[in-house]
């Protein structure tokens, strides 16, 4: 059968092609554009937001140095008290020089291995809380530690983790004289010492009449507390200097897996 479109007919059909042709073209081409610029923009701004985050975290690195070395200052005057434990014959050596500087020979030492032990934050256990009141009541100047007041008024505050310190155990030996002069001088010595030295204890021998003079034996019990020393001089040459990652390693790295 032949079927003849009139010229009405023909210019809706083209009409409704021309439209189905537009209509397919914006589903398949044109949207999608659309659609990658939507992502596009959202991975902008998501990563223009990461930059400004960034950034201010780097406006932040002075001042988390400036902090940095002020702690590391602080600490660097607190580890001057303790030995170093990373060198245990310096221990010795430092209490050979300590007690030459009064003359005192030492005829034996003995040095126990440092051993690791605890050291908890400073509190008052509660048979010792009436005791403290006296030194709390005399304390004009609030030198106590703010854990004694809390402790004894029975605020509960956080709990901190113990610190890790080497304790080493060592036995002294010198002769004196009958006086006893070089005693009193090694007491006041570790007395005054900066150090964390402790004497436990000090004891005499009988008198020795080997010598032209005779002399006894003085035996010191020592503790001597000491630590890991932080390397503070590497803290202080901290830099806000911000270094660029430099791709060549990557890249060699690539070249040579290839």
């Amino acid at each position: 059968m032949n079927m003849k479109l009139s010229y009405r007919d023909k210019v809706i059909f083209i009409v409704v092609m021309v439209i189905l042709v537009l209509v397919a073209g914006f589903f398949l081409f044109i949207k999608p554009k659309f659609e990658d610029a939507d992502v596009a923009k959202y991975n902008l701004e998501a990563k223009q937001q990461e930059k400004a985050d960034i950034d201010a975290k780097i406006d932040t690195l002075p001042s988390i140095i400036d902090n940095l070395k002020e702690v590391a200052k602080e600490i660097d005057e607190t580890q001057k008290i303790f030995m170093d434990e990373s060198h245990p014959y310096v221990n010795e050596t430092y209490i050979r020089e300590a007690l030459a500087t009064l003359n005192i020979d030492i005829t034996e030492m003995e040095t126990e291995y440092t051993a690791a032990k605890p050291i908890e934050r400073y509190i008052v256990e509660p048979k010792n809380i009436l005791a403290y009141e006296n030194k709390i009541n005399a304390d004009l100047y609030n030198e106590l530690p703010q854990e004694v007041y809390d402790k004894y008024n029975g605020v509960k505050r956080e709990g901190y983790p113990a610190s890790i310190i080497g304790v080493t155990k060592m036995t002294v030996k010198f002769d004196s004289d009958l006086e006893l002069k070089d005693a009193y001088n090694a007491i006041d010595k570790f007395a005054d010492d900066e150090k964390t030295i402790i004497l436990n204890n000090i004891s005499t021998g009988d008198i020795s009449q080997e010598s032209s003079e005779p002399t006894r034996e003085i035996e010191c019990n020592l503790t001597l507390y000491s630590i890991f020393p932080l390397n503070v001089e590497k803290v202080l040459q901290e830099t806000t200097e911000i270094k660029p990652i430099e791709p060549a390693a990557d890249a060699a790295a690539e070249t040579t897996a290839e």
